[in-house]
């Protein structure tokens, strides 16, 4: 059984965003990503953004399925609700059922620090910190993030590896690769400010990969 991620289009030690790709944003966008392991799909990714002045909305619907021989091995439901302002993290909630067993989580930032609370369970991060989402390039100069589900923190690195032509549903496009290291491992590439794929390898070798669906990204 390969350990999933959650919120693949989803980690950081820094509580700014780059505001210039957020002002770029168009009032409402959606983004859906299919999610594949070894080619085969397994699950969709759902992204809807919402800006209204300097407030940014981000609602995340994420589920997978993996069915073995006609039986559902591995099953995930997540939701999430991300808000920014001003470029800087303001708040982020999710409820998961992870293979039956559920999380509920909700995150606040305040004076330099995060309030998290994880099943009723309150603590405070001494430092700035976002989830692991990556639906932007906040992550970018992260050495810290925290993760959408469980709330768990995890220390990064963020290589920049450059522009290189990969392949989407049979087409060629151009974008830019980022690999992140550390308590976790992604790959991930951007068109612009918009992230296209995302991939690891699970625990059994497989590739798991979440592709936008839509090419024609703003």
């Amino acid at each position: 059984m390969f350990r999933p991620f959650i919120h693949l289009i989803g980690l950081t030690a820094f509580a700014v965003a780059p505001a210039l790709a957020e002002d770029r944003l168009p009032a409402a966008t959606q983004r859906i990503f299919d999610i594949t392991r070894n080619g085969t799909k397994i699950g969709t990714d759902i992204i809807d953004i919402e800006k209204r002045g300097d407030t940014t909305t981000v609602k995340i619907n994420n589920e997978i399925s993996v069915v073995v021989m006609f039986f559902v091995a591995y099953h995930l439901e997540a939701k999430a609700t991300e808000t920014w302002k001003k470029g800087h993290f303001v708040s982020f909630q999710s409820s998961t059922d992870d293979n039956g067993k559920k999380y509920d989580l909700s995150a606040t930032a305040a004076d330099h620090s995060v309030v998290m609370t994880v099943d009723g369970r309150r603590s405070t991060l001494p430092e700035p910190i976002i989830p692991a989402t990556m639906w932007n390039k906040s992550f970018l100069t992260a050495t810290k993030l925290f993760d959408p589900g469980k709330g768990t923190v995890l220390s990064v690195k963020v290589r920049d590896l450059g522009e290189e032509t990969i392949e989407i549903h049979g087409a060629s496009l151009r974008a830019h690769h980022y690999k992140i290291t550390g308590d976790m491992t992604r790959d991930i590439w951007f068109k612009g400010d918009v992230p296209v794929r995302v991939a690891f390898s699970g625990p059994d070798g497989s590739v798991i990969a979440s592709d936008i669906r839509d090419l024609a990204v703003e």
